[in-house]
């Protein structure tokens, strides 16, 4: 008896125990969202699937500050991940980009059919740079909603247009339009409709209503900029103490969850047009002449961009001609 649990005892110390791990995750998703319940379902199932070694506890609506100031409070240890826009990477992995530069995309097909080619680009570019994506959300398109009728990008330059602090790509493509936009974090939005600093943004339609900001605005130009994508990341420091059977699970898992929160947020995405429709939003349809004009103005902001090296030349023109390729196929099949 005594040999057993001398056995016993050297077994425990030659075994390493995984210490509990918690990831606090933020994010600017307001609570109550379908977003948020996604992730909270994740969480609580891999702590119960872990018997607890790893826990997520979310931080939502914005109470950590921006984007920015979620990634800041990461690499000094306050947090361990967010859940965040793909625009707040744009000077740590240009490669985040990839989905979210000016009418790169005309429908949501298009996008998921590039996605099992692209998508890994995007994981070994994050990891690189020390980040763990537990999962990749397409958040819908986001439309220009202004208080009057825009049509061309002439008239943008009449407006006092809002982009999110440190989102260079909207940024510049407003500035090649001649527009000095007004940069400020998105937990002041709300409150510049109200006193008139900000007129006009771009936004998705869905998070429009969750944020409240259609009561203050009442059109809609009806023609996609650019597509929104959400992106979960964990630092990997923290993500390392996990043993790699637990890191599997949490990966399988929050993916899981954010393929389901796409599907949702699709038909979230029709049910909020209907929505700003019955309460008087009026959506502006363009002549094919003024989307010629957007897309000469999209051309000189991707210039500018490449310049600036806030996105990978050569993989995005590697996913251009991919996208010239899908339409050549779709025009085939409709003849």
């Amino acid at each position: 008896m005594k040999q057993l649990t001398a056995l016993f005892c050297l077994f425990l110390m030659i075994t390493p125990v995984q210490a509990a791990v918690t990831l606090k995750i933020a994010s600017l998703v307001p609570d109550g969202t379908s977003w948020m319940k996604e992730m909270r379902a994740a969480g609580k199932e891999i702590e119960e699937q872990t018997e607890g070694r790893v826990k997520l506890k979310f931080f939502p609506g914005g109470v950590q500050g921006s984007d920015k100031s979620v990634l800041r409070k990461m690499r000094i240890g306050q947090l361990q991940g967010g859940a965040l826009s793909t625009g707040a990477f744009d000077d740590i992995a240009p490669t985040a980009q990839l989905y979210s530069l000016p009418f790169t995309f005309r429908s949501l097909e298009e996008l998921r059919a590039v996605r099992e080619e692209f998508d890994p680009y995007i994981y070994d570019a994050m990891a690189e740079k020390g980040y763990t994506v537990l999962g990749l959300s397409e958040g819908g398109f986001a439309y220009l909603m202004s208080n009057s009728p825009i049509t061309s990008s002439d008239q943008v330059k009449n407006h006092k247009v809002w982009v999110p602090e440190g989102d260079q790509v909207s940024q510049t493509t407003f500035e090649m339009g001649g527009v000095d936009p007004v940069v400020l974090p998105v937990s002041d939005v709300y409150t510049s409709l109200q006193t008139g600093l900000i007129d006009t943004l771009a936004v998705n339609l869905t998070a429009a209503i969750a944020l409240q900001w259609y009561t203050k605005l009442s059109y809609v130009t009806d023609y996609p900029l650019v597509y929104i994508i959400g992106m979960l990341v964990v630092d990997e420091r923290s993500f390392s103490k996990m043993s790699a059977e637990d890191q599997a699970l949490v990966k399988t898992r929050m993916r899981q969850a954010f393929d389901r929160m796409s599907e949702i947020n699709e038909t979230d995405e029709v049910n909020a047009r209907k929505a700003m429709e019955n309460n008087g939003v009026e959506f502006v349809s363009l002549s094919e002449e003024d989307k010629a004009a957007w897309r000469v103005l999209a051309e000189k902001a991707l210039t500018a961009l490449a310049d600036k090296d806030v996105y990978p030349t050569e993989l995005f023109q590697k996913l251009q001609q991919r996208l010239e390729e899908i339409r050549a196929e779709a025009a085939s099949s409709a003849e």
